[in-house]
């Protein structure tokens, strides 16, 4: 076995990882395996990767050494393509978010959150409980600065017109709506995140607020993982300056308030 052929070992295996990495997130996407198998598998995969990364380094050196051009080449693409279960997630999620509390529910109102009911019916034996984790969750979110902003939303409209409009901004937004009762002030719907399809819920409680109009409060979470990485916040900013701007144009436009 030639030198050469041995450092083209180091590239395609990186391939396969990859490919192999591909494959477990399509999977996940379309609810042929389940999170936790496609967690080890990445979790194996990107492992591997970054040892045969690190395995390449060494390969490079000793081709330059031995002025190897072919060496070199395979085993500096090898070491680049292992850094890629690595610098994709933090590409995609933001490094910062690696650094949230290990939380995968977010309320615009930790100390009496909106409930769910509807969505109950679609979650599945071994998903995360849709009960709220109490004091403990709302004392990590607000003791976390990244969560200082995640607060209710005034509407200067009565409860039933909000919540028609929060259910407008969620279909905008490519939510599947599965519970709307506008007298109630109640929303209740699913949505999945862009890359691995994770499903998440989202409950929409719209009261009377203090001097009149509406008091939106929003609760997002994950059905899986522990930690979110700042989704379930992410789509709750989203939605209630969606929301916000739509009211603002209603109001413009001379809708009627009452």
């Amino acid at each position: 076995m030639t030198e050469s052929h041995w450092s083209n070992w180091l590239l395609r295996v990186q391939w396969i990882l990859l490919l192999l990495i591909v494959l477990a997130a399509a999977a996940l996407r379309y609810g042929l395996l389940h999170f936790s198998v496609v967690f080890k598998i990445f979790v194996f995969s990107g492992g591997v990767a970054l040892a045969i990364a690190l395995l390449s380094l060494f390969v490079f050196v000793w081709g330059v050494s031995k002025s190897k051009p072919l060496v070199r080449s395979n085993a500096l693409w090898a070491a680049l393509l292992g850094l890629l279960p690595v610098a994709i997630p933090l590409v995609t999620v933001g490094k910062g978010n690696f650094d949230v509390p290990r939380i995968h529910d977010i309320s615009t109102d930790t100390r009496n959150p909106p409930q769910y009911q509807e969505v109950l019916k679609l979650r599945q034996k071994g998903d995360n409980s849709a009960e709220y984790g109490g004091e403990k969750v709302a004392e990590l979110q607000r003791e976390a600065d990244i969560y200082a902003d995640i607060m209710p939303l005034h509407v200067d409209f009565p409860i039933a017109r909000t919540t028609e409009i929060a259910a407008e901004v969620a279909e905008d937004l490519g939510w599947k709506v599965v519970s709307y009762e506008p007298q109630r002030g109640h929303l209740e719907a699913v949505a999945k995140t862009p890359i691995l399809g994770f499903t998440d819920d989202i409950v929409v409680r719209v009261s009377a607020d203090v001097g009149g109009g509406s008091k939106v409060d929003v609760r997002s979470s994950s059905r899986v993982g522990v930690s979110d990485l700042g989704t379930n916040a992410k789509r709750i900013r989203q939605f209630l300056e969606e929301l916000h701007l739509h009211a603002l144009v209603l109001e413009g436009t001379g809708t009627e308030r009452y």
